[in-house]
């Protein structure tokens, strides 16, 4: 068990997913539990950590953001303990109201300032689930992408395929989260020839920003060109309005003894071909004969391009000059490219930072 990856659920629909993970995965992990509902923790399989004791004696936020943020900020250093030691935390959650959409984002600033780096995964409601439901989501999301390294966001309508029941369809919503979340753990956990570490992971997703994650497994004689079709035809990864061109694609293999080289190069230049071109690819593996046996299984991050960063107004520090002229003082020299991103602009203008006086 790693010491220094942690997976942390917030809110009961957090807990659920996290607990999910446990159990698929079925070997001790480093994981924890936070809610402002003492009965998330009843189970008593997981460690757990009650947010807002002295504020809602247990009872849950009844469904209120503000109240889970006012729970978490009474005590802002109640997790800190958890926190100790850790280099990369993958934080769970729902968005839309309660402790997820509450407290997370005071959980994420509480990781950041301890240089903890996050990824985290959100799911956002049903759109049968109404407008106000729908508006706060997006408003959580917008402010939770700006403390997390990296965001991924699930909408439950691209979550679940074929069920019509309400309780099945959110179950199936969970179990697709917390099975695509294990296969990251066990490539994290128990990595292969192509080794994708937690250190790897953690050098990968610092200040990387929006990714869109999905997974899929086959068995059979195609069973790459069958996992490679379901991923294409994912929604979760379907580049959205707002979706910015793929930067890196972090990928998983998972397979039993069997697996090939030639399955590994088919599945790299696959979704080089399906997801972007000229991306950066990271690729690793995990040969677990007694979980893949016969199976191949994929999980995908791909990270997206970030924003270009709108010119900033002049100030009395920078006069009339645009401080994205950087150049003008280069200007027989070459620009200095790193990833896609100019290093002679300042990191708080290419992320678009403000900064505090």
């Amino acid at each position: 068990m790693n010491k220094d990856l942690l997976l942390l659920g917030v809110g009961g629909a957090g807990v659920t997913m996290a607990r999910g993970v446990t159990r698929a995965f079925a070997t001790p992990m480093n994981v924890h539990a936070a809610d402002t509902d003492a009965a998330s923790g009843g189970e008593g399989d997981i460690p757990f950590t009650l947010i807002g004791g002295s504020r809602l004696a247990g009872r849950g936020s009844g469904g209120q953001p503000a109240e889970a943020r006012a729970a978490f900020e009474d005590d802002p250093g109640i997790l800190d303990s958890v926190f100790d030691g850790i280099r990369t935390c993958v934080v769970l959650a729902a968005l839309g109201g309660g402790t997820g959409g509450g407290a997370t984002g005071g959980i994420l600033k509480r990781l950041h300032a301890r240089g903890v780096s996050t990824l985290l995964f959100a799911t956002l409601p049903f759109s049968f689930e109404g407008a106000d439901r729908e508006r706060a989501a997006k408003s959580e999301a917008a402010t939770l992408a700006r403390e997390a390294d990296v965001s991924v966001f699930l909408p439950f309508d691209d979550l679940v395929t074929g069920i019509d029941n309400m309780s099945d369809a959110l179950r199936q919503a969970h179990d697709v989260v917390s099975s695509g979340v294990t296969l990251l753990w066990r490539l994290l956990e128990k990595p292969g020839y192509l080794r994708l570490d937690p250190e790897r992971l953690h050098s990968a997703i610092v200040g990387a920003g929006r990714a869109r994650f999905a997974a899929a497994s086959a068995s059979g004689d195609d069973r790459v060109n069958t996992v490679l079709a379901s991923l294409a035809a994912s929604p979760l990864l379907a580049r959205t309005n707002g979706a910015t061109p793929v930067r890196t694609i972090l990928t998983g293999v998972l397979a039993g003894d069997d697996l090939r080289l030639s399955e590994v190069a088919a599945v790299a230049s696959g979704l080089s071909a399906a997801f972007g071109p000229g991306a950066k690819l990271e690729i690793g593996t995990v040969n677990d004969e007694q979980t893949f046996s016969g199976r191949l299984a994929v999980c995908v991050l791909l990270f997206e391009e970030s924003p270009a960063v709108p010119t900033q107004p002049a100030s009395r520090t920078t006069a009339s000059r645009s401080p994205l002229a950087v150049h003008d003082r280069f200007c027989k020299t070459d620009k200095t490219i790193w990833e896609g991103e100019d290093l002679d602009i300042p990191t708080y203008l290419r992320r678009n930072l403000t900064l505090e006086r």
